[in-house]
């Protein structure tokens, strides 16, 4: 049964947000605020209304044309069908919006940063084999099918040059019938690439392995069993190294990094911009030392966290690194005794132990 529709907002996964007749939000995929649309309207089992656009009785100004031919089907974007001026102004709202729910006022005057498509360096993708022929690419929409996508828009040239080559190996890597995880990292000239799942057997796999090394240049191939446990390298030709700042540290295998090399440069330079002239520094939750290196040679800088390949780096090109679980074992508030300025970037689930320390600390800047 049709219904009519009007989108009245952009929900946070990028769905159109609608009311029925009885009052009920439904989420309608691929819609702009202001829309009115006649919409086939179902309950998923999580109970939410969802619609499915059948017609438009009044179309957006804000309505382009989708850029790239996989979009509807791949599942790794929702919202091309948006202008640029319409999507950088859902994204801010966004943020925005997050930060005034937890009571955050935003300043007067404040600069939005948006970076450019073909920039992504990193980027998971999903593999499968069936009948000897292998896909790589993302999800589909709301479905466990995997498109293929050999010129995503997103990724740049060399993760796109990356995935093309290693695709006439999965069949053997993967094995027929089987799924994988593809993760493919590119920076500092140097490629890696991660899997995620089991390795077909047969000296075929290996042989595909030892080819696809080859073939893809990459200097590190790794793997791990499931999602979030630690990957293993099991091909290598060179260390993987990356600098940041006046520091040049090797990595672990497939270590976190920016998603691109324009974000990393934007959150440093908003990192310095805040640090101003502090002259001691902690960095907690440091990672690899991306904001480190920005500092090592001009400030006293001290780091923190609890990924010990990533700490025994830092040390190793001369840094004052600790290795330290922040979540069971904050730093005390007297521990930040003379430190002017604490930068922190945990992860998602943020640093409540530790900003709890810092709250009743002395420490005059804090870069969350």
């Amino acid at each position: 049964m049709l219904e009519n529709l009007k989108i009245t907002d952009i929900g946070t996964n990028g769905d159109g947000i609608a009311r029925d007749e009885n009052g009920a939000v439904v989420f309608v995929p691929f819609s702009a605020a202001g829309e009115i649309v006649m919409a086939e309207v179902t309950k998923d089992a999580d109970g939410q209304y969802r619609a499915k656009i059948n017609s438009f009785l009044l179309k957006s100004p804000d309505r382009t044309v989708p850029p790239c031919k996989h979009f509807g089907i791949c599942g790794g974007c929702a919202l091309q069908h948006l202008n640029n001026n319409a999507y950088q102004y859902f994204k801010k709202n966004q943020v925005i919006g997050a930060l005034e729910k937890a009571g955050v006022k935003m300043p007067d005057d404040f600069q939005t940063i948006f970076i450019p498509n073909a920039t992504r360096r990193r980027a998971n993708f999903a593999a499968r084999v069936v009948k000897g022929k292998a896909t790589i690419g993302f999800h589909e929409r709301k479905s466990g099918n995997i498109r293929d996508v050999p010129d995503c828009h997103l990724i740049t040239q060399d993760v796109a040059r990356v995935m093309n080559a290693l695709r006439p190996y999965l069949s053997a890597i993967i094995g027929e019938g089987a799924k994988m995880d593809v993760l493919i990292q590119c920076a500092d000239g140097q490629t890696e690439i991660g899997l995620t799942g089991k390795i077909a057997d047969g000296w075929e796999a290996q042989q595909a392995l030892s080819d696809c090394m080859q073939a893809t240049n990459a200097a590190r191939i790794s793997i791990r069993a499931r999602d979030f446990e630690a990957y293993e390298t099991i091909l290598e030709s060179a260390p993987v190294y990356k600098t940041f700042g006046s520091l040049r540290v090797t990595l672990a295998p497939c270590a976190f990094l920016q998603p691109s090399d324009e974000g990393e440069r934007a959150l440093i330079d908003c990192v310095m911009d805040g640090a101003g002239d502090a002259s001691c520094i902690a960095d907690l939750f440091c990672g690899n030392g991306t904001f480190s290196g920005a500092f090592f040679d001009a400030r006293k800088i001290w780091c923190a966290d609890n990924a010990q390949n990533s700490i025994e780096a830092l040390k190793a090109q001369g840094m004052d690194a600790r290795c330290r679980d922040l979540f069971k074992s904050p730093y005390g508030a007297a521990d930040f005794d003379g430190v002017d300025c604490v930068i922190l970037d945990p992860p998602r689930s943020g640093a409540r132990a530790q900003i709890l320390e810092l709250a009743r600390s002395s420490v005059d800047k804090i870069i969350y």
